[in-house]
């Protein structure tokens, strides 16, 4: 394994049951819809998407939602299980070039930046910045800072299982993660922190007015949260 597509085209531990997985999409989904209005007008993009449990309810308030992710696997069991909608379209990697500009009102990237390096995101963000309505938002979710220490990670992952019924599971997965390749996998291939003026300087780089959210989107609330808003009349840097 050599990269973080191949870490999430196969199975691994980062979500330790099905109960995980679904309190994890449950808390996403929540926190996502207050995003996109209960109108259904919204052409939405979730970059990134994972395994999308919460795409059918998010779907409701868009005229179409667009599920991206760069792993194979996740994109076979995406069609396998959303097919039926007709709400939800799934891209890879040709759809997404594909997606004409000026089309998309959202785009959400949520727990995604931190497995590219800074000259990719830079790129994605211009590319982001292209595909959005002059109106537009992105919203960039659970930004790890330099410097964090990982036990807030393992703190934040034990509350949320306390609360959500899998505590005894959660540290039986914390040890089995410490044990795996995911902490070489970490060092191989790069795990990209930003400070908030950094993340600030790269929205306004692509283009665009970026602030900090009040809060993280999903379960661990210690990380950041920014939205850009497309800039008038300003030229990429």
């Amino acid at each position: 394994m050599t990269s973080w597509i191949d870490f999430w085209d196969r199975p691994n531990a980062i979500y330790v049951n099905q109960r995980n997985l679904d309190a994890h999409f449950e808390c996403l989904t929540r926190d996502l819809q207050r995003f996109v209005p209960a109108d259904g007008r919204k052409a939405v993009l979730d970059f990134g998407c994972g395994e999308a449990l919460g795409a059918e309810r998010l779907a409701e308030g868009c005229s179409t939602l667009y599920l991206y992710d760069a792993a194979p696997a996740v994109r076979k069991r995406l069609r396998k299980r959303l097919s039926h909608d007709r709400r939800i379209v799934i891209l890879d990697d040709e759809g997404l070039r594909q997606l004409d500009a000026g089309t998309i009102d959202l785009i959400l990237v949520v727990s995604v930046i931190q497995y590219m390096g800074a000259g990719e995101l830079a790129s994605l963000m211009r590319s982001w910045h292209r595909l959005l309505t002059p109106s537009g938002e992105l919203i960039i979710a659970d930004v790890i800072e330099p410097g964090t220490p990982i036990y807030l990670d393992v703190i934040s992952q034990l509350k949320f299982a306390w609360r959500y019924g899998f505590l005894l599971p959660a540290l039986a997965g914390i040890a089995r993660m410490f044990f795996s390749d995911y902490r070489e996998l970490r060092n191989k291939a790069g795990f990209a922190m930003y400070h908030a003026d950094e993340m600030l300087s790269l929205l306004r780089s692509a283009g665009f007015d970026g602030a900090g959210l009040p809060e993280n989107i999903g379960p661990g609330r210690h990380r950041r949260a920014y939205r850009g808003r497309k800039a008038p009349a300003l030229s990429l840097q």
